[in-house]
């Protein structure tokens, strides 16, 4: 496999750590720049066989434009839609209104608004309704070429108290490491992740897999466990996860 990853990723823990595995494992890899605006990546990569992507979403999109294989694992199962209904009560936010970024009603107090899609098009948030139509009104304002328009699709529900977040790292249906990554509003990056934690995560996958490699974010909330959300690996930050798991998991995929 040849990895392809982002030069702006320094100030990630995990991206040294992945360099490292690279080069100590002998692993083909190249560091690019990714030029703005769709102008592609600093140097050009042309190689035979797999290849896969670590970086933003742009570098993901590169990666599909250029027909890699496997690329990026994204598609269209990275969507709050699709999470609930394969995942149903599991999902922490199953109680959610669904529609139109335009179409959001008045809501009485504080709600949590989050894109349907894993495209980074806003961060999911809790804002309140005064709140949320000033800055719907700024997106209006705007001229077209915004990442949010009238026709995102949101999820809207209830805010939810969060006592700890982890981040878990799947490929092939199999828990191949994860990490924490929060304490409350605490951003508290740790390798520890508790037993009943990784049992949960790989119930989930057994239930479910958007795609053959991604992370599933577990969230605690009323003392019980919950999948917070989806992502992709390769746009996912690393936090405090073994990479190097991750890293021989992905080389151990066949293509």
């Amino acid at each position: 496999m040849h990895w392809v990853v982002q030069n702006n990723l320094f100030n990630e823990r995990g991206f040294h750590t992945l360099m490292q595995v690279l080069r100590n494992g002998g692993i083909p890899h190249t560091l690019v720049k990714v030029i703005p605006f769709g102008g592609g990546v600093e140097p050009t990569v042309d190689v035979a066989g797999p290849v896969i992507v670590m970086g933003s979403l742009s570098l993901t999109r590169y990666a599909m434009q250029r027909g890699w294989v496997p690329g990026a694992f994204i598609n269209d199962n990275f969507d709050f839609r699709m999470w609930r209904e394969h995942l149903g009560e599991h999902l922490l936010n199953a109680d959610a209104r669904v529609c139109r970024f335009a179409d959001v009603t008045p809501v009485d107090g504080p709600f949590f608004i989050r894109p349907c899609l894993d495209d980074k098009s806003f961060s999911g948030m809790v804002t309140t309704w005064a709140e949320f139509t000033a800055w719907r009104d700024s997106v209006f304002a705007l001229s077209e070429d915004t990442t949010v328009s009238a026709d995102t699709w949101v999820a809207v529900s209830t805010p939810k108290h969060i006592q700890r977040e982890y981040r878990m790292v799947v490929v092939d249906g199999r828990v191949v490491t994860g990490t924490r990554y929060k304490l409350g509003d605490r951003v508290v990056a740790s390798a520890e992740v508790e037993p009943e934690v990784y049992a949960f995560t790989q119930a989930m996958a057994d239930r479910w897999a958007p795609d053959r490699a991604y992370v599933l974010d577990v969230f605690m909330h009323d003392d019980g466990l919950f999948v917070g959300e989806i992502n992709n690996l390769n746009s996912a930050g690393f936090y405090a996860y073994d990479v190097a798991k991750m890293v021989a998991a992905v080389e151990a995929m066949r293509w």
